[in-house]
């Protein structure tokens, strides 16, 4: 079963941001020419990590609320499957980035962050406003 067109849209522009972003932070340091490689291969994985984490994490974010909103408050179950998931993504985002060496993990990761987090809520707001016009 091939994914709704709005999961691949978000998908792929999660590959292109994400790894432009992770490529762009680690490149420059004062010597472009020694970080280069590792930039690459920094975006390379951040790019392709963060498209399948972001198929994965929206699809995660509907089936827990969905699963989640019958036993506690929306706006609690909200939270509770933000909160989770972001955990889940970061205790696999930094051992990755902590492994290839990427050079100003922080920094790479920030934007995402925030960025992530924002998203999953604003997502789960469309899911519920899908599944629960009345709440």
């Amino acid at each position: 079963m091939a994914a709704p067109k709005h999961k691949v849209w978000i998908t792929v522009i999660a590959v292109l941001g994400y790894g432009g972003w992770a490529f762009y932070s680690s490149v420059y340091d004062g010597s472009m020419q020694q970080n280069f490689a590792v930039a690459m291969r920094a975006g390379f994985i951040q790019g392709a990590y963060s498209g399948l984490l972001t198929l994965i994490n929206i699809t995660a974010l509907e089936f827990m609320f969905l699963k989640l909103n019958s036993m506690m408050p929306c706006l609690a179950n909200m939270v509770l499957t933000v909160v989770c998931a972001t955990i889940v993504q970061y205790g696999v985002i930094v051992p990755i980035h902590i492994i290839n060496g990427t050079p100003n993990i922080v920094l790479t990761l920030a934007p995402g962050f925030f960025i992530g987090t924002t998203f999953s809520a604003a997502y789960l707001f469309s899911v519920r406003k899908k599944h629960y016009p009345g709440v």
